[in-house]
């Protein structure tokens, strides 16, 4: 069974399906969700890229898999299932323009044979003059924001081009991933040789570019000017992660220029998977593939005072969709609470054992299971953070009960009365406990969340 893996980097689960009047127009998403096996509730193990990938190639948490903010190093002896599935003779690709999948983050791509980086064209000579002022105008800005940002390898941060480079990033190239991985998988299927194929779409993260082929809004409206003239104040502000800080103020306005930006690139995105899909299916392509769509984490437009993927394990970030198509299981909603981490013993389980018995497509396993946890080791790359993001926090989740462990305490919610988690509630674990019980949960289920909120709750952070 091949297997293809699409991660929709930075897609929340909140802004597709009609979640809000002012959402995004979706259709081919909308299409997906009843022609694969769609989980609602699928929750990612961290808050953002590095960590969430590892959990998802090598099932373990971030504590335990140890790539995150502490290391931007995957460093553990646990192999990837590109590391199982290369042995066992796939082809393993990673396919993105993604800077954390180019082979300076030490071991981040273990296991993949070929990493293929498509980066996008300038375009005309419009777009090329109007790129030249952008990088202009935010060279010093950004410059400085890499020298300390902590999303970036040593390698990185020493190359001169960085600025230039990474500002050639934002521009869209995800046609060229789709279009790359439909060839790669027509000609491996020819040569009879199982694939693991990895695709990181990039196009929907910041700075969410608002146009198909242009990080920059349309120059035809005073609108537009007014957008690309201001992207070079706005963006580093948030990247810099100064929402983090006392001092930090967004205006209404680039907030909801923000937002629409989101919005748009995420109906550019629906474009370009439909055409993707629908090509791979009527070329028999999907017949003998297991596809997984997904996210690997949310983002953040002030929800809980905060901006990009970062110092959360709210539902705003870990709460992300997950479409499987499975040759053999029917079309189907799920409910069940799943983790991304859970992918790996899927991918494993198809490939090796030939098998779905213990995965996240066997009802009964869901059943017992039914836990997502999730951990966030703390950014520590900014001036005066505010003490209530300088920690390490964690959360369980069961049923509709989620409990998230502070330095400060416990947090409880109910999300089934407090979807937007504005009301928190105070508590020793074993009211949690209770209440999951007395709801009638497996009983699995909520000695996972027990012992991960114990540990963590001693450990303090």
């Amino acid at each position: 069974m091949n297997i293809l893996l699409v991660v929709i980097d930075s897609l929340r689960a909140s802004a597709l399906a009609g979640a809000t009047r002012d959402g995004p127009s979706t259709p081919f998403f909308d299409r997906l969700g009843g022609e694969t096996v769609h989980f609602r509730r699928a929750y990612a193990t961290e808050c953002w890229t590095l960590p969430a990938h590892l959990s998802m190639f090598t099932g373990l948490l971030p504590s335990q898999h140890g790539a995150h903010f502490r290391t931007m190093a995957y460093e553990s002896p646990a192999p990837t299932i590109a590391e199982l599935l290369s042995a066992a003779g796939y082809h393993t690709e990673v396919v993105t323009r993604n800077s954390l999948f180019d082979g300076t983050v030490p071991g981040a791509t273990r296991g993949f044979q070929i990493n293929t980086r498509l980066v996008g064209d300038l375009g005309g000579r419009l777009h090329s003059a109007a790129f030249g002022v952008f990088l202009a105008l935010g060279k010093p800005r950004v410059r400085r924001l890499f020298r300390t940002s902590g999303f970036l390898s040593p390698l990185q941060k020493e190359s001169r081009s960085l600025v230039t480079r990474m500002a050639q990033l934002a521009i869209p190239a995800d046609r060229l991933v789709l279009d790359h991985a439909l060839e790669r998988m027509s000609r491996l299927r020819g040569s009879g040789r199982p694939y693991f194929l990895f695709l990181n779409l990039y196009d929907v993260h910041a700075p969410y570019p608002p146009q198909a082929t242009s990080f920059l809004a349309p120059f035809r409206t005073l609108d537009g000017w007014r957008e690309n003239v201001s992207l070079p104040w706005v963006l580093p502000r948030v990247s810099s992660h100064g929402y983090l800080r006392s001092d930090f103020r967004m205006a209404a306005g680039s907030r909801r220029m923000l937002l629409r930006r989101y919005h748009a690139a995420i109906e550019h995105m629906d474009g370009k998977l439909a055409a993707f899909h629908d090509c791979a299916r009527t070329s028999g392509l999907l017949d003998d593939t297991l596809m997984v769509v997904t996210s690997d984490h949310g983002e953040a437009f002030g929800d809980h005072g905060l901006y990009f993927h970062d110092a959360s394990v709210y539902e705003t970030h870990l709460h992300v969709p997950l479409w499987i198509h499975a040759p053999a299981v029917a079309p189907q909603v799920v409910d069940d609470i799943v983790s991304t981490r859970d992918l790996f013993t899927l991918f494993r389980s198809v490939a090796l054992d030939g098998t779905l018995r213990g995965t996240l497509l066997d009802p009964g396993a869901r059943a017992q299971r039914g836990v997502a946890l999730a951990e966030h080791f703390h950014y520590p790359h900014v001036h005066q953070m505010l003490p209530r993001y300088r920690q390490d926090i964690a959360a369980a989740l069961v049923g509709q009960r989620k409990v998230i462990v502070r330095r400060e305490g416990l947090e409880h919610y109910d999300l089934a009365r407090d979807p937007d988690e504005s009301s928190p509630a105070g508590g020793p674990i074993e009211s949690f406990v209770a209440a999951c019980r007395k709801d009638g949960t497996a009983p699995a289920a909520i000695d996972a969340a027990r012992a991960h909120l114990e540990r963590w709750a001693a450990a303090g952070s």
